[in-house]
């Protein structure tokens, strides 16, 4: 069990490697992609820092907790409004003004619906069906067990059941 050691090519390395997942994991907390931007770097920034007390083998979960806290401590300084971008709306655009109206009016309904998921949830909900992660992955991911990944995912899609029906 070899420590980082934190030499330029390991941080390199570390950065390529890690840097969409824990960009996707700090955007399904925050739902804002400019915030997303600074707290990845910051990320990154307490990782170089910390370069000789990380251990290769525990790299990844070590990130996602410098992630998550720091998205604590912007969140607890203010409130933020969770607004996710809409991959299919913008794949949408010769339809009927009222189709798209609808549309908008029930993407508005799901991304408020899923704003309204606790964060493990949320997070949870939108690493699976987003990423196409499987709870295996987001398991290691986010350190916890798989069990406890099938009952997060389990409520939000409870959740979005008693929002929108049974087709979910």
């Amino acid at each position: 069990m070899r420590k980082a050691g934190g030499n330029i090519e390991w941080f390199k390395d570390a950065f390529e490697q890690h840097f969409e997942h824990i960009r996707k994991y700090l955007y399904y907390l925050s739902g804002d992609m400019m915030l997303t931007e600074d707290l990845v770097q910051d990320v990154f920034l307490q990782l170089w820092e910390k370069r000789d007390e990380v251990k290769d083998e525990t790299i990844r979960p070590f990130l996602f907790v410098i992630a998550r806290n720091s998205f604590l401590k912007n969140y607890r300084r203010k409130k933020t409004d969770l607004k996710f971008k809409s991959v299919f709306l913008e794949q949408i655009e010769n339809e009927s003004p009222d189709f798209l109206l609808e549309v908008k009016e029930i993407d508005a309904k799901l991304q408020k619906t899923i704003s309204s998921l606790s964060e493990k949830s949320r997070v949870i909900f939108l690493m699976h069906r987003m990423d196409e992660m499987t709870y295996t992955q987001i398991a290691e991911s986010l350190g916890v067990s798989v069990k406890a990944v099938e009952k997060q995912m389990s409520k939000a899609l409870a959740v979005l059941r008693n929002e929108f029906g049974t087709k979910i």
